[in-house]
C-alpha cells in the first residue's frame, strides 16, 4: 500500500474529504486548532459553522479549550504586529503568512474575524458524537420527522429491563415452554440479565449483520424419551458395574494410546461419569472439557494402538448411546435457544422502542439511530441538506472509534459533496473496539477519501523509544494482520522536550518481559503469570524510585519522581492489584479508570448490606452483612456474635431500627446514621487505600438517595442498585 502524505496545516486543501492518520504523541490537537483558525479565516466560516466532533466529554472540553486558546494567541500576535512586537511563536507567524498569501487579506481583516469568532465561541459547535445527534434532533425535530420535547435518560437499563422481563415471563417462564428447554436454558446460564445484555449489544450495534445457523427456521422437534432411556440404561449398567469397568480400562492401558489414556485422565472420566448419574438428569450440564468420551466405545476403537486388542464392555455402547442420543436433542435444544434469542433481539428492541415513546424519553443510543433512520429512509430528503447547510464544515476526532452507524451519519451528510471534512484518527487505536469502534468501518472511510495523509512528527517520546518503535512494527510488513492496516514510521519532532537519563545501568529504551515458564517446562498458570507481572511491575518502580533518589535517574536536572511513572492495565481489577503490591513496598499511587463506582468491591458491600438491613430477621444475610468491611468483623467475630445469642440479638435489632428508619425518612438518613454508629471512617482511614474507600461509600450513598426519589420502595431501592452493578454506567462519552 502507498503511504500517505505527509499533513502540512498550513498548505493542505481544505476541499473534499480528508483522512489524518495520527498516531499518538503527532500533534493531532495541535493540527485540529490549526485547521479551525484556517477555516474561520480563509473561508470566513463562523464558529456556528463548524463542526468539530470527538467522542468524550472529557476530550470534548480539552479540544473547546486548546481552540479558544489558539484563536486568544493568534489575535494577540496580530494585534502585536501592528505595534511592531509580535511574539516569537512559530505556529501563528506561519499561519498568518500561509494566509496572507492564498487570500491577500489584510492583518486588520483577520484581526476583525477572529474577534468575531471570539466574542462568538461560547456558540461553536464542538460535539460528542451524542451531543450533535442531540442538537440536530432537536433542531431539525420537523425535518427528522420526531417530536418537539424528549427527555434524555442517561440510562434506560432498568425501562430495558423490564421489557426483558416481559419477553421472559411471555416465552420462557411460560406453559409453552419445553420443560426439556427451559432446563437446557438454565443449564447454560440463560437468565433474563443475560438477555438484557444481549439486547444492550444488539442494539448499541444496530447494523449489524447477524449470521444465524442455516436452519434456525426448521421446525424442533425436542422429544427426550430417547436420551431419558440411554440415560437409564447406561446409569443402571455403571451402577452394577462401575468398579470393573474402571479395571477393565486401566489394565487395557497398555493397549491404548498414551496421550489420552492415564490413569489420571480415567480417574477422571469416572469422577465425571459418577457426578453426571448423581444428578438423575440425562441433560444435566456436564464440564466443557470433560473426558466422558474415555469410555465410549467407538473412541476406544479408534485409540487403539495397531495390534492391541479393544476392550469391551456393554458400558462403552451404552455410554456411545447416550452422548450420541444427547448430542442430537442438544443440537435441537440449542436451535430453540438461538430462536428465541433472535426473537429477542428483533422483538423486544422494538418494544423498548414503544415504552420510550409513550414515556417521551430517548437514550443516547437512540439519538444516534433516529439520526441515521431519518437520514437514510428517505422520508426527509431535506435532513442532510438542512445539516449540511449549518454545518458546512466537519471536524472529525478519534475517527478511529467511529462505528458503522456513526460513519453513515457522517457519509450522508457529507460523502456526496465537496464539503471541506477532516477525519482524524488512528487506526491501529480500533483493534481495542473502544466505544464500539469498528476497524473495518475506519477502512470504509478511508476508501471514500479524496486525499490521505499521515502525522509524521512525535512530539512526545523520546528519540530511541520512537525508534525502537518504528524497528519493531516494520520488521514485517504484515505487523497488523489485516490488509490496509499499516504502521508508518515517525520521526521526532521539533518540540522541545526534557530529556530522560538512567545512569542506573545499560538498558534498552524499549524492553519486553518474558515471564518464567513452570519447573517441568509448561507454561506457568493464568493465576501465577498475573502474580508475576503485578510483583515484577512493583519490583521496577520501587527500582527506578531508589535510584532516582541516588540522582542516577534524572528527566532533565530533576529526578525522577512517583508522579512521573505511568503504568496502563487491561482492568481495573490488574490497578487495584497492582496498587496494592506498591503499597507493600511504601509506595503511594493514585488508580485513575473510567470504571462506575457501581463495579467497585464497595458497592458490592453496599448492596449486600442494604440487602441485609431489608430482610433483618434472616441470620444468613445478617452474618454476610457482619462480613462487610462496613461492619468491620472478621470470621472470628462473627463465630463469637454467632455464639452469643445476646449479642446475636443485639445486632438484629439495629438492623430492624435500620430498616424502620429507611422507611420512615428514607435510605439517606438511616445510611449516614450507620455510617456514623459503625465509625466506618475511623476505621477506614486506617487502611493505605482507605480514603478511597471512604470516598467511594459517601459518593454511593449519594447515588443510593437520589434512586431513592424514583424508586421509593426498598426492595424497587435494591432492585436499581442491582441493575447498576450489572451494567457500567459510566456516561464518558455523553
Amino acid at each position: 500500500m502507498k503511504a500517505p502524505a505527509e499533513f502540512n496545516v498550513f498548505n493542505c486543501s481544505l476541499d473534499g474529504i480528508n483522512l489524518i492518520e495520527a498516531s499518538a504523541g503527532t500533534g493531532k490537537t495541535w493540527n485540529i486548532c490549526g485547521l479551525y483558525l484556517r477555516l474561520l479565516l480563509e473561508l470566513g466560516i463562523e464558529v456556528q459553522q463548524i463542526l468539530v466532533v470527538t467522542f468524550t466529554n472529557a476530550a470534548t472540553a480539552e479540544l473547546r479549550e486548546r481552540t479558544r486558546s489558539r484563536i486568544v494567541e493568534t489575535l494577540a500576535w496580530l494585534r502585536d504586529s501592528d505595534q511592531g512586537t509580535p511574539s516569537g511563536d512559530p505556529f501563528i507567524e506561519d499561519l498568518v503568512q500561509a494566509v496572507e498569501r492564498r487570500t491577500k487579506k489584510t492583518r486588520g481583516e483577520l484581526t476583525l474575524s477572529l474577534d468575531k469568532a471570539l466574542q462568538y465561541f461560547d456558540e461553536a459547535a464542538i460535539f460528542t458524537i451524542h451531543g450533535f445527534c442531540q442538537r440536530a434532533l432537536a433542531d431539525a425535530s420537523f425535518s427528522a420527522g420526531l417530536p418537539f420535547s424528549l427527555e434524555l435518560v442517561t440510562d434506560d437499563s432498568e425501562m430495558a429491563m423490564e421489557a426483558v422481563h416481559d419477553f421472559w415471563r411471555r416465552r420462557i417462564a411460560d406453559d409453552s415452554c419445553s420443560p426439556e428447554l427451559a432446563a437446557y436454558l438454565q443449564g447454560v446460564g440463560d437468565t433474563p440479565e443475560k438477555y438484557a445484555k444481549l439486547l444492550a449489544r444488539s442494539l448499541a450495534k444496530p447494523l449489524a449483520t447477524y449470521l444465524w445457523p442455516a436452519d434456525i427456521d426448521k421446525p424442533t422437534t425436542i422429544d427426550a424419551r430417547a436420551v431419558t432411556k440411554a440415560y437409564e440404561t447406561a446409569e443402571k449398567t455403571w451402577i452394577a458395574q462401575r468398579e470393573a469397568i474402571i479395571a477393565l480400562v486401566t489394565a487395557s492401558l497398555p493397549a491404548l494410546h498414551a496421550g489420552s489414556y492415564k490413569s489420571q485422565s480415567i480417574a477422571q472420566a469416572a469422577g465425571e461419569w459418577d457426578a453426571w448419574f448423581r444428578e438423575g438428569i440425562p441433560l444435566a450440564p456436564v464440564p466443557a472439557k470433560n473426558k466422558l468420551d474415555l469410555m465410549l466405545s467407538d473412541i476406544l476403537e479408534k485409540r487403539t494402538k495397531k495390534g492391541q486388542v479393544t476392550p469391551r464392555h456393554a458400558f462403552f455402547e451404552a455410554a456411545s448411546a447416550l452422548l450420541a442420543a444427547r448430542t442430537a436433542i442438544t443440537r435441537e435444544l440449542d436451535l430453540a435457544r438461538m430462536h428465541l434469542i433472535r426473537e429477542l433481539i428483533n422483538t423486544v428492541g422494538a418494544d423498548l422502542g414503544r415504552r420510550k415513546r409513550e414515556r417521551r424519553v430517548i437514550s443516547f443510543n437512540d439519538m444516534l439511530y433516529n439520526l441515521y433512520a431519518a437520514l437514510e429512509s428517505g422520508d426527509h430528503p431535506e435532513l442532510a441538506a438542512s445539516l449540511r447547510d449549518r454545518f458546512p464544515v466537519a471536524l472529525i476526532d478519534e475517527f478511529q472509534d467511529t462505528d458503522p452507524l456513526q460513519f453513515a451519519i457522517f457519509d450522508k451528510i457529507y460523502g456526496k459533496e465537496k464539503t471541506p471534512t477532516f477525519l482524524v484518527g488512528d487506526p491501529k487505536q480500533a483493534i481495542y473496539s473502544f466505544r464500539n469502534a469498528d476497524l473495518h468501518a475506519y477502512l470504509r472511510a478511508r476508501k471514500s477519501a479524496s486525499a490521505e495523509y499521515t502525522l509524521a512528527n512525535n512530539q512526545r517520546s523520546t528519540k530511541g523509544l520512537i525508534e525502537a518503535l518504528n524497528g519493531l512494527f516494520l520488521a514485517t510488513s504484515n505487523a497488523f494482520m489485516l490488509p490496509g492496516l499499516d504502521y508508518h514510521p515517525v520521526q521526532m519532532g521539533d518540540k522541545e522536550r526534557k530529556p530522560f537519563s538512567d545512569k542506573s545501568e545499560a538498558r534498552a529504551d524499549l524492553q519486553v518481559w518474558t515471564l518464567p515458564q513452570a519447573p517441568d517446562g509448561e507454561p506457568i498458570t493464568k493465576k501465577a503469570a498475573k502474580e508475576l507481572a503485578v510483583q515484577a511491575t512493583a519490583g521496577e518502580i520501587a527500582r527506578l524510585l531508589n535510584d532516582a533518589g541516588k540522582k542516577r535517574i534524572l528527566i532533565g536536572d530533576q529526578a525522577l519522581r512517583p508522579g512521573d511513572i505511568a503504568v496502563l492495565v487491561r482492568t481495573h481489577a490488574q490497578g487495584s492489584e497492582l496498587k496494592r503490591e506498591l503499597a507493600t513496598l511504601n509506595i503511594g499511587s493514585v488508580e485513575l479508570s473510567q470504571a462506575s463506582v457501581f463495579q467497585s468491591p464497595d458497592a458490592e458491600e453496599v448492596e449486600r448490606l442494604l440487602i441485609a438491613i431489608n430482610q433483618p430477621s434472616r441470620d444468613a444475610l445478617l452474618r454476610g452483612a457482619l462480613a462487610t468491611e462496613v461492619m468491620g468483623c472478621d470470621a472470628a467475630r462473627i463465630a463469637e456474635i454467632s455464639n452469643n445469642e445476646a449479642e446475636l440479638m443485639g445486632y438484629l435489632e439495629r438492623f430492624t431500627d435500620y430498616r424502620d428508619l429507611w422507611q420512615r425518612q428514607g435510605v439517606g438518613v438511616m445510611y449516614r446514621r450507620l455510617l456514623t454508629e459503625q465509625k466506618v471512617s475511623a476505621r477506614m482511614l486506617c487502611r493505605p487505600d482507605g480514603e478511597r474507600r471512604l470516598t467511594n461509600l459517601l459518593h454511593l450513598g449519594e447515588q443510593i438517595h437520589q434512586a431513592a426519589a424514583t424508586h421509593p420502595s426498598p426492595d424497587a431501592l435494591l432492585r436499581w442498585l442491582a441493575t447498576q452493578r450489572r451494567e457500567d454506567s459510566a456516561d464518558e462519552v455523553a
